[in-house]
């Protein structure tokens, strides 16, 4: 087996810089050097190696944003592991990925309801080892991370990218947004997602940018911790510039903080606006997604109208597929090549011509600036974090009591989208409360419906499927918790 190449570099970053912070942790007053992550990915691959975790066995995380994950990351690369690094989860969420992925080993911040013994692996984390895990091999490859698409917790919609995609897409973050080993990144979004993997995990393990781990985002509480640390890249999201934006009083960020970055939804043009005039910063957007890595990157100091997501990352070609305005087909050296399973793919998205065709639409502005006009997929925005309409509604039709259902997300001042449920009952007793109770012993709470929309049916437009325009007009009416229609939207 070939050498690894985030390994390697991993090694020379920690010998170069030895002494130096590699992770400071604002939330429990840690401060972590290059040389403990060093000791600790050393440690954790023996470890799995001595838990029967080969090349090609497959690990799941479940530590969230905790400095461990940085040289697990490296420990799996080292011995050839494949990576399935799991978010906010449930148990029940975390333990189905866990049956999906034939894994043998997960690395935990808890005991799950396992057939395994938990043993000690690092501070605040157990290993659990599966007697009969990857009994069923799963065909994934060596050193790869399966990386969970937007909204979702299976493992069929999970891109497979090799350690080569990974190193390609970091070295491309950090070369367009002129990232250095000088600067200090503050993490507010997870680390597992394709977004914290290719901006927070990759500049340390390549090239020694470390990084600021602190508590859930607090808008008083971030701006705290920036000024204590001297951090001074942050890659957020619009729900986090919307409630720094509304701190009373807020008319300037520390001096230290000199790029802000923002991806995986649409900013609002007001508040990007706000924080040029306001604070005297631009907020650069990126996007990407998890099949791609990064796919355009906006560097410039200037706003726009209609604002847009930049020029494409290097070494990466983007092209609208229908010409002039439609589809955006992306394809570089660090696109994935396949999902973990056949898959029909959100909205069509599909891995094809050797790149991928992404459920984006938009076009190329008269400076070759991409503007994204909006989407062929039906994922709902929450707060910055993505909810797969399908997962939901998966349980929804698993409830005792109802038929059929169906989810998409409306406008929600508070949390910029919000999730309504169409559901058909057969049982006319069943209330919200009841149904909530029962999406919570698997759904993460933010993927759990905020209203009800009780029909007799389902809308079917002219081809015989489901009307979700209609829906999604439905959903948009003002309504108590509870609203009763027919299929044709009538009271």
């Amino acid at each position: 087996m070939s050498a690894s190449l985030i390994a390697e570099r991993f090694s020379a970053v920690c010998r170069d810089r030895r002494h130096a912070i590699a992770v400071r942790n604002t939330a429990t007053g840690e401060a972590i050097t290059f040389a403990d992550l060093a000791a600790a990915s050393t440690s954790m691959a023996a470890d799995l190696r001595r838990a029967g975790v080969g090349p090609g066995g497959v690990v799941v995380s479940l530590v969230g944003n905790r400095p461990l994950f940085f040289p697990l990351v490296v420990a799996c690369m080292e011995i050839g592991a494949a990576l399935v690094p799991l978010g906010d989860a449930t148990d029940a969420e975390a333990v189905a990925l866990v049956e999906q992925s034939a894994a043998r080993a997960i690395v935990a911040d808890r005991p799950l309801p396992l057939p395994a013994e938990a043993t000690p692996f690092a501070p605040d984390a157990v290993l659990l080892v599966l007697p009969d895990g990857g009994r069923a091999h799963a065909p994934y490859g060596e050193r790869v991370v399966l990386k969970l698409t937007s909204g979702s917790t299976d493992v069929p919609r999970a891109a497979v990218a090799a350690e080569a995609h990974l190193v390609n897409d970091g070295r491309h973050i950090v070369e367009a947004m002129g990232i250095g080993a000088g600067d200090l990144n503050i993490a507010v979004i997870p680390l597992s997602h394709s977004y914290g993997l290719g901006n927070l995990v990759m500049p340390l393990l390549w090239q020694g940018t470390p990084v600021v781990l602190g508590p859930p985002f607090n808008p008083a509480r971030f701006l705290r911790d920036v000024s204590e640390t001297g951090a001074t890249v942050v890659p957020g999201v619009p729900f986090m510039y919307d409630r720094l934006r509304a701190l009373d009083g807020l008319d300037r960020l520390p001096a230290s903080l000199r790029l802000l970055v923002t991806a995986g939804a649409r900013v609002d043009p007001d508040t990007v606006a706000w924080f040029h005039r306001g604070v005297d910063r631009k907020i650069h957007s990126f996007y990407g997604s998890s099949e791609t890595g990064g796919i355009a990157y906006d560097d410039s100091e200037e706003l726009a109208d209609p604002l847009h997501v930049g020029r494409p990352m290097p070494e990466t070609s983007v092209t609208i597929d229908d010409g002039h305005s439609g589809r955006v087909f992306v394809s570089g050296n660090a696109v994935a090549t396949r999902y973990a399973r056949h898959t029909d793919g959100d909205g069509g998205a599909a891995f094809e011509r050797g790149g991928f065709l992404t459920g984006d639409l938009g076009h190329f502005d008269d400076r070759g600036r991409l503007v994204l006009t909006g989407r062929v997929t039906p994922l709902v925005n929450v707060a910055g974090r993505k909810v797969d309409p399908g997962e939901v509604e998966r349980r929804l039709i698993q409830v005792p009591g109802i038929a059929d259902a169906r989810v998409v997300g409306t406008a929600s001042d508070a949390r910029g989208q919000e999730v309504v449920a169409f559901v058909v009952r057969t049982d006319a007793a069943l209330t919200p409360l009841a149904i909530r109770q029962r999406c919570a012993e698997t759904l993460s709470p933010h993927k759990i419906p905020r209203r009800f929309v009780f029909l007799d049916r389902l809308p079917v437009d002219a081809r015989g499927k489901v009307d979700r325009r209609l829906l999604i007009r439905l959903a948009a009416i003002e309504s108590d918790d509870v609203h009763t229609t027919d299929a044709a939207g009538r009271e």
